[in-house]
């Protein structure tokens, strides 16, 4: 008697399954429905929404953008900017941290990792002060030594700015 009832149970347990991603799907409107991020995705890649969901609601993920600027005159300040909306927002607010005439942007980055590495010439120095970027402080910090060392061999260099990151959300 049991083995009667298996095939319906087995049909049920499978049909418990599938009806919420069918139900998640068919509130989707004109987007799909990814099963991985258990979401729905708008049509043509508008960003990604809550099933029930309306595409006026689309969260479309964002870039961040980061800059890194150094006063090359006296080596005196720095400004670090991360998390801004567009890449000259970036250098504008690391430009006004620093705060010294002498200051300029060393690197910039989006969505990654940023770092500077200055060599132990005289301030004022071409090349004394570099940036890097990376996808973790670590790889950010290393390129930044690395090109450091490549524009000045025979000089130790020294990571100048830690690693500042503005990731993708």
């Amino acid at each position: 008697m049991r083995l009667r009832h298996f095939p319906l149970i087995s049909s049920l347990s499978a049909l418990s399954l599938l009806l919420p991603a069918i139900a998640s799907a068919a509130l989707c409107g004109d987007g799909y429905w990814d099963p991985d991020l258990r979401l729905c995705r708008g049509a043509g890649g508008r960003g990604i929404y809550t099933p029930g969901g309306n595409d006026s609601q689309v969260h479309t993920p964002r870039d961040y953008f980061g800059a890194i600027a150094a006063d090359v005159v006296t080596g005196k300040q720095g400004g670090i900017a991360k998390d801004s909306p567009s890449a000259s927002a970036a250098k504008q607010t690391a430009l006004q941290q620093c705060g010294l005439s002498g200051c300029k942007v060393i690197i910039a980055y989006k969505n990654g990792c940023g770092s500077t590495a200055a060599a132990r010439t005289p301030i004022g120095s071409p090349n004394h002060v570099v940036g890097g970027i990376g996808d973790s402080p670590e790889e950010a910090e290393e390129n930044a030594l690395n090109k450091c060392e490549q524009l000045n061999p025979d000089v130790e260099c020294l990571t100048w700015v830690k690693a500042s990151c503005s990731y993708y959300e």
